[in-house]
C-alpha cells in the first residue's frame, strides 16, 4: 500500500506494516535488522500529516520485519483513529483476503 506510515530512524526510513498504541512493526528492506532486546527510537510519520516520536524494544525479527514493544506513552489512540479516517477517506478498507 502506497499510503503506509513511515518510521524514520536516523537517516533510514522504513515502511510501517502495522501499529497500535503499544507496538509497531516495520519492514527493514535493507536487512539492517536490529538485535532482539535492543532499543530503537525514531519518528512515525503518519500520512494524515501528524508525526510522533517513539522508542521501543525489539521483541521479534523475521524475514526483514522488526517488531517493537513501545515505551509509554506509545502512540496515542487518537492518532491511530485519525490515520484510519484518512485512509478510509482515500478509499482504503479492511478486507479479508
Amino acid at each position: 500500500m502506497a499510503e503506509r506510515p513511515s518510521f524514520e530512524v536516523g537517516r533510514m526510513v522504513y515502511d510501517v506494516i502495522d501499529c497500535s498504541e503499544e507496538g509497531l512493526r516495520f519492514e527493514a528492506r535493507d536487512r539492517r535488522v536490529p538485535k532482539v532486546g535492543s532499543s530503537v527510537g525514531g519518528t512515525v510519520q503518519f500520512r494524515h500529516g501528524e508525526s510522533i516520536e517513539v522508542v521501543g524494544e525489539v521483541i521479534r525479527t523475521r524475514a526483514g520485519l522488526v517488531a517493537l514493544s513501545l515505551e509509554k506513552p506509545g502512540i496515542p489512540f487518537a492518532q491511530i483513529l485519525a490515520e484510519q479516517r484518512y485512509l478510509r477517506g482515500k478509499g482504503y478498507t479492511l478486507r479479508d483476503d
